[in-house]
């Protein structure tokens, strides 16, 4: 069910890369196993799903930013050698954002809290956002956002010299977006 294999190969092959992208089933009790026979056989990297996405960091040589900021990853790229994880769920949204409008000290609300809203979150917060609200049905995965987002992703942007602001508010009945919102991602 994954088109991913039937996007890259032409990819590959348009690039002159004579490679292969691979489907592969790994139960989560062979997921060392897997990244060891990675290693083994010099795969360039591999993609990861559930239930994978957060065990198989305690077998990577190392994180991207995002990657370490959301906890998760979903693309382990070999760099010489070292198997580091990285996240690009929400670098794709962020990058379509850009070719829009700029993202730098915008508000934003999120509606929900998955992985997906995660990603974006994260990205659009190291892009420029200056505003985040959270809204969610679910109050302890809205509470575990805003707790991530407003630690470790305030760090890292504080770092950058900005700063943001971190809501949380329960989804109940019909929502009502804050006036001076810029983007609402759904």
């Amino acid at each position: 069910e994954n088109p991913t294999q039937a996007i890259l190969a032409p990819a590959y092959r348009a690039m002159g890369l004579d490679w292969r992208y691979l489907t592969l089933e790994v139960r989560p009790e062979n997921l060392a196993a897997a990244v060891a026979g990675a290693r083994a056989f010099g795969f360039r990297g591999f993609n990861c799903t559930i239930p994978h996405k957060v065990a198989v960091i305690e077998h990577l040589d190392g994180l991207g930013e995002s990657a370490s900021l959301m906890g998760a990853v979903n693309c382990v790229v070999n760099r010489d050698g070292r198997f580091i994880g990285e996240n690009t769920d929400g670098k794709g949204f962020a990058a379509s954002f850009r070719a829009l409008a700029d993202p730098r000290d915008k508000s934003m609300v999120l509606l929900g809290a998955g992985g997906a809203a995660r990603a974006i979150g994260v990205e659009m917060a190291l892009a420029g956002c200056t505003q985040i609200t959270l809204v969610n049905r679910g109050e302890k995965r809205g509470r575990d956002l805003e707790a991530l987002f407003s630690g470790k992703l305030r760090d890292a942007v504080r770092a950058m010299g900005r700063d943001l602001a971190v809501t949380y508010i329960p989804w109940q009945g019909d929502f009502r977006v804050p006036d001076g919102t810029d983007i609402v991602v759904n």
